[in-house]
């Protein structure tokens, strides 16, 4: 089956790692077909002796710039257009500079003075942009620190292109976007070396929309101690579902060998070919392995020969064809699947997921009591109010589902604010008529639902996000209908999934939702 050619290497497909930092490693790169690794400064000077090794072998870079997001301060509380002094978040945060330039969203704010609590002195709408309403949370991006390392590195003859997220920092969708136009204008516009950013989650589309990325990196960890095909399938279409209707026709690569962190160890060779096999099946542009080296017990694919051996076959397969032999799908794949076979521009419509939520949090849940911790908005829903939160004021945004999926954790990011939390998210259900239906629920972790204030469901224990995991009967009235959902976590991910199914859990036609996607 071909791969679906986005963007080339010489003619050939995207085949990289991730990880590789000494020569040696850089050596087994090249040795099993990969033209593609992600790095930072010193593989891009060819004077070095991995530079050096990279550019006589025809090797590119995807250029770390992931720290222009990560450990950058965010907005401790919503912004409105008249504020000339811009409260920060109590995160942890890099100081910025004592003065400067930030952008929020497509606004450009300089400020005279930075303390960790705050941006002091602002002037609003700098060089022709308006001042603007900002939600608390948002990071801040630094546009001239951004222009300035790429006017350092934009002449290297190894860079490939950039590499901008790696799975979900918080809300970090107004720096992306503002990273991807520093990149624009400082890399020839239109014809600017691909930009690239990784997704490990439903959950973490949060941070995927328009001018965010050229190419999507998609991954999870399916590897226990036997490989489930299903997964990477199922996991594919669900994600892509909701990206191309953002996006239409948005490529992306697959991320193999990846590991659950539960003391597995090493995936087997027939694993990694088994997972490569997937992503193809699905329409992927390119293959990138997790990791060339890691720290114990994650060592890599070049700690086995037997690891290397099916990957350098693979590569040989692609790079003399372009394809790579995908056996027929398991069965199960085939009856569950939600879009076709290969690359597609555009994704068919799944009646009755929820689009989008007005979502409120995170709380605090400091006795550690789940849905017993109760906070105003179960007590009333005013959309326009803000609460005292776990990072500060709190108020209601619009966030999009991801096909269903809405990821607290990636919305929030910290660990501080998500551990032991309690977030809000409240749609409108807008039916024709009176109607029996089934709610199809996931959640991480404990989960309460009400319809029109009654309660109609509750979940209390810990458990991973799956979709479909409770089917709950309930009556749906005809006309405006509201949900109010509250999700509760203990520690590690978070976040609900919801969808609406007739009585036989067939997706349900002839719903309006609001707010609207």
């Amino acid at each position: 089956m071909k791969l679906y050619p986005a963007y080339t290497i010489d003619g050939h497909p995207i085949l990289g790692t991730y990880a590789a930092s000494s020569l040696e490693d850089l050596q087994l790169a090249k040795k099993v077909g990969m033209n593609v690794v992600l790095g930072a400064h010193e593989m891009l000077d060819p004077k070095t002796s991995v530079g050096g090794f990279l550019q006589e072998n025809g090797m590119k870079v995807l250029y770390h710039l992931t720290h222009h997001i990560y450990g950058m301060p965010t907005l401790g509380d919503a912004l409105d257009v008249g504020q000339t002094s811009i409260p920060l978040s109590n995160r942890p945060a890099r100081p910025l500079p004592e003065r400067g330039v930030v952008q929020i969203d497509e606004e450009l704010i300089d400020y005279d003075r930075y303390t960790p609590t705050a941006l002091v002195g602002c002037q609003r709408g700098m060089d022709g942009t308006e001042a603007a309403e900002h939600r608390e949370g948002t990071f801040l991006f630094m546009p001239d620190v951004c222009r300035k390392e790429l006017e350092a590195i934009i002449d290297s003859p190894n860079l490939g292109g950039y590499y901008v997220l790696d799975d979900s920092p918080g809300d970090a969708l107004s720096a992306l976007k503002a990273m991807y136009a520093t990149i624009w204008k400082a890399d020839g516009g239109p014809s600017h070396r691909v930009v690239c950013a990784g997704y490990g989650s439903h959950g973490s589309l949060c941070n995927f929309a328009p001018g965010v990325c050229d190419l999507m990196m998609i991954y999870w960890y399916p590897v226990t101690r036997e490989y489930d095909r299903h997964m990477t399938s199922d996991n594919v279409q669900w994600m892509l579902t909701a990206a191309r209707d953002r996006v239409p026709g948005m490529p992306f690569l697959g991320v193999y060998q990846a590991f659950w962190g539960d003391g597995a160890g090493q995936p087997k060779p027939q694993q990694v070919r088994e997972q490569m096999e997937d992503f193809v099946r699905e329409g992927a542009s390119g293959l990138i392995a997790f990791a060339c080296r890691l720290g114990s017990p994650y060592s890599g694919w070049a700690a086995a020969e037997g690891m290397q051996k099916a990957i350098q076959q693979a590569h040989r397969e692609i790079i003399d064809t372009d394809e790579l032999t995908v056996p027929r799908q398991p069965e199960k794949m085939a009856k569950d699947r939600i879009q076709e076979v290969g690359y597609w521009e555009r994704p068919r419509a799944i009646p009755g997921l929820v689009p989008a939520w007005q979502v409120i949090g995170p709380f605090e849940d400091p006795k550690h009591g789940g849905l017993l911790a109760v906070h105003p908005p179960e007590k009333e829903i005013d959309l326009k109010a803000g609460y005292p939160g776990k990072p500060g004021m709190v108020h209601w945004v619009k966030r999009e589902s991801c096909a269903g999926f809405v990821g607290l954790g990636e919305i929030y990011g910290d660990q501080a604010y998500t551990s032991y939390a309690v977030a809000y998210a409240t749609c409108e259900v807008a039916s024709p008529k009176r109607q029996k239906v089934r709610g199809l629920i996931g959640s991480d972790d404990d989960i309460l639902v009400w319809l029109n204030g009654e309660e109609v469901w509750r979940h209390e224990g810990v458990r991973g996000v799956k979709r479909d995991d409770d089917s709950v009967s309930m009556v749906l009235p005809a006309g405006t209908n509201r949900v109010l959902v509250k999700v509760c976590n203990r520690h590690g991910m978070w976040g609900f999934f919801m969808r609406f199914a007739d009585s036989k859990g067939r997706p349900l036609q002839g719903l309006t939702f609001f707010p609207t996607a």
